[in-house]
């Protein structure tokens, strides 16, 4: 009765994920290296990896994962609108987490207070860390990994609800069942009213706080709840498209993804520490615009692996339609400095292909490896960990960082080119390759949703071309920092 007191408001004031939409940073879902084009080489490597199929080397770890030590850490700054939201789900799993820290970024709304009314009220340990100045998500993760003993650091954004019981248990098991991999993370889709409604019906202690505070339903114009409503129906079925075709496909042929979704990812601490002590005295917090990515693109310099899980979910808040620009902005700008930072990782093919002529090392495996009785502990996908090899020998998945680079500057510039130059050829193109996105997107949605996972991809087209364009202005910016000597890349 008490969750229908509360949810009623809202479902007259429409929309609440555009709550606050003014305040809030921008957000860490990550799914932006890889083309948004369809027809491109990154499908091709898809296709080629699903027909590959998984490697079927069966692993035999060191290590039992249920026995790991697992931290939280929830970087927070102004998120008052989904903060208890994003506890209640941490404390649904059914992984034992041993501790969840809240770090509050000198926030300027009511994040702390509601942190500090839901542990008094679900009776929760959930550890504050107030900063009275704002120092930003790297400084906070690398204090926090270097400060903590646990096997794994759960990094989880504060706009961000686990929607699968057993998302942390999941990502676990296979952040230790192959000792190549550096980070796990799940399938993710956008955060909406629905799954809030649920998390409000089986949390009682959610529910008076929320009531108590006054922040629900939150207010909101009904244009920006329009404005959220467009992004999600672009991401939905976006995301789908990538996570089913293109992630799926690139696991399958390289065991790895570019970086992970960085939402709700589970680290090896020890490799988060090491890629912190990497870059602090060389960038120092300038990681990139988005720290994640760059992560991911230092665990593939050294030849480690980014996973993604599927089957487990996370859930995250989607931008207005007027701030999704400046989010693609971020994403493509931290891939062009992740791969400039790292450029051993899109020169790997040429090495590659240089090292197969003569004969000798490409990829992943040491000259002589042969078989699998080299070691006892068998792993998926193994590899020879560190840089030097990387800069001798190349890695498998540069093929993948190259072709996603060159996609990223050729397709806005032919577009445009075809645009100036011959109209007709550009609307067919376009027509063409929504259609086929389409149709991709109704062949890989569950029965029931591929219509209406189809028509979102459909209708979305013109948000993707935005995206291309937004794309270009990143490589002129990312060019412009290069002229100028210009290396202050952080959020």
């Amino acid at each position: 009765m008490l969750a229908a007191d509360i949810a009623a408001p809202a479902l007259r004031g429409g929309e609440i994920l555009s709550a606050r939409a003014g305040i809030t940073e921008e957000k860490d879902t990550k799914v932006a290296s890889v083309s948004y084009w369809f027809l491109s080489p990154s499908l091709l490597l898809a296709v080629i990896g699903k027909l590959r199929g998984w490697e079927r080397t069966e692993p035999t770890p060191a290590v039992d994962w249920r026995s790991m030590a697992v931290d939280v850490a929830i970087p927070a700054k102004n998120e008052e609108a989904t903060i208890a939201f994003c506890l209640s789900s941490l404390f649904r799993q059914d992984f034992p987490i041993r501790k969840v820290t809240v770090f509050d970024d000198a926030s300027t709304d009511h994040t702390a207070e509601i942190v500090r009314q839901f542990r008094e009220l679900s009776g929760r340990n959930v550890e504050l860390v107030t900063r009275p100045e704002s120092v930003g998500k790297t400084p906070t993760l690398r204090e926090q990994c270097r400060k903590t003993d646990a096997d794994a650091l759960m990094v989880v954004d504060a706009d961000t609800v686990l929607v699968s019981p057993n998302y942390i248990s999941r990502l676990i098991e296979e952040l230790f069942n192959n000792a190549g991999v550096a980070s796990a993370c799940g399938e993710v889709m956008p955060l909406t009213d629905d799954r809030k409604y649920m998390l409000l019906a089986g949390d009682t202690a959610l529910q008076t706080l929320l009531r108590n505070d006054g922040s629900w339903p939150p207010r909101t114009s009904w244009l920006q709840s329009w404005l959220v409503k467009v992004t999600i129906l672009y991401r939905r079925a976006l995301y789908l498209m990538l996570q089913r075709v293109f992630y799926d496909g690139h696991l399958k042929l390289f065991g790895a993804q570019l970086n992970p979704v960085g939402c709700a990812v589970a680290y090896k601490t020890e490799r988060l520490r090491e890629c912190f002590s990497y870059a602090e005295p060389r960038v120092g917090d300038n990681l990139s615009t988005s720290e994640d990515i760059y992560i991911g693109h230092f665990f593939n310099w050294k030849g480690y692996r980014n996973f993604q899980v599927a089957g487990v979910r996370c859930e995250s808040t989607e931008p207005s339609l007027t701030r999704l620009p400046r989010q693609l902005f971020l994403w493509s700008s931290a891939f062009l400095q992740s791969l400039h930072y790292f450029k051993d990782l899109p020169l790997s093919p040429f090495r590659y292909v240089k090292n197969f002529v003569r004969g000798g090392v490409g990829g992943n495996r040491p000259s002589g490896e042969n078989g699998s009785d080299r070691r006892k502990i068998q792993e998926q996908y193994r590899a020879v960990w560190g840089e030097e090899f990387t800069r001798r020998h190349g890695r498998a998945i540069g093929f993948l960082e190259l072709t996603s680079l060159l996609e990223k500057i050729s397709y806005p510039l032919i577009l445009v080119f075809l645009v100036i130059f011959s109209p007709e050829t550009a609307l067919l193109t376009v027509c063409v390759e929504a259609v086929a996105s389409s149709a991709l997107v109704c062949l890989m949605a569950d029965r029931g949703t591929r219509l209406r996972f189809a028509g979102a991809m459909l209708a979305a087209t013109p948000v993707r071309l935005l995206s291309m364009g937004v794309d270009l202005v990143a490589v002129l910016g990312f060019l412009s920092d290069l002229a100028l000597g210009n290396r202050k890349w952080k959020k």
